[in-house]
């Protein structure tokens, strides 16, 4: 299985900070977003790892380099956003290199542990899926993709749920939010070449999960465990959630040392 991460997103929503930094390379303690993406999918005994960029996201390309520092082989996949814009495209350009299943990452994700990253390829493999998601429970879906699941079968993903459709995909007052990461078979690509346009102009890659439900493909849920701490850092009060929460992480594991 190789890995893939979805790095060419320009970071609006981050705007001023991200015209000077990209998004996956603020920084979380002392390391970047990507680095930690990188060391999770090395967790399933990924070795290679392409990432896929886009005009102005060369601190990326300088940081992680050929990824031996990491004890991976990372190579950079360039996305064209002339020719469409949004998460299937991106996953789109990467087809003449995905040779069987991969594991893709959003470049802004941050996990803590992520020793579960082994447990949910495993997960995939034992059941025979199509498509494998992880979900994260939270308590607030604005933003955010709701998973509809009903015993691990994922049956629609609602993105920007009104709060009608949202309180029917409640499940003990919290939501189970498309977090990633995410495990593809091949068959991904024969999906994305039918997805349309969205209203905001971008392909979507849960646009292309959706026709693979409608069509009978075997797309399960995995459950990330609770002790797990995640948040999409595209978002400034995500990011700063995130480096409170790694800030108070690390400073009881120092007083416990």
């Amino acid at each position: 299985m190789d890995g893939l991460i979805l790095a060419a997103g320009k970071g609006t929503r981050m705007r001023p900070y991200s015209n000077a930094v990209n998004k996956e390379m603020s920084l979380i303690g002392p390391c970047p977003v990507i680095e930690y993406c990188v060391r999770a999918i090395t967790c399933c005994d990924v070795r290679r790892i392409y990432v896929v960029l886009s005009e102005g996201k060369d601190q990326i390309f300088e940081f992680l380099r050929s990824g031996s520092d990491f004890g991976v082989n990372v190579a950079y996949i360039y996305q064209d956003m002339n020719l469409g814009k949004g998460t299937a495209k991106a996953v789109a350009v990467a087809e003449p290199w995905m040779n069987d299943s991969f594991m893709l990452v959003y470049g802004d994700s941050f996990f803590y542990p992520t020793d579960f990253f082994k447990d949910i390829a495993e997960s995939h493999n034992e059941v025979g899926a199509d498509v494998t998601i992880g979900a994260y429970m939270m308590e607030d879906h604005e933003g955010l993709g709701i998973v509809k699941c009903e015993e691990g079968k994922v049956l629609d993903i609602l993105e920007k749920a009104s709060d009608a459709e949202a309180s029917q995909a409640r499940v003990d007052g919290r939501y189970l939010v498309n977090s990633g990461p995410i495990i593809f078979e091949r068959s991904i690509f024969d999906y994305i070449g039918k997805t349309d346009i969205s209203p905001s102009g971008e392909y979507w890659l849960t646009d292309t999960i959706r026709m693979m439900i409608r069509d009978g493909k075997k797309v399960v849920a995995f459950p990330i465990p609770a002790k797990v701490f995640w948040r999409d850092i595209g978002r400034m009060e995500h990011r700063i959630e995130a480096e409170r929460y790694f800030s108070s992480k690390m400073a009881s594991m120092a007083g416990t040392s």
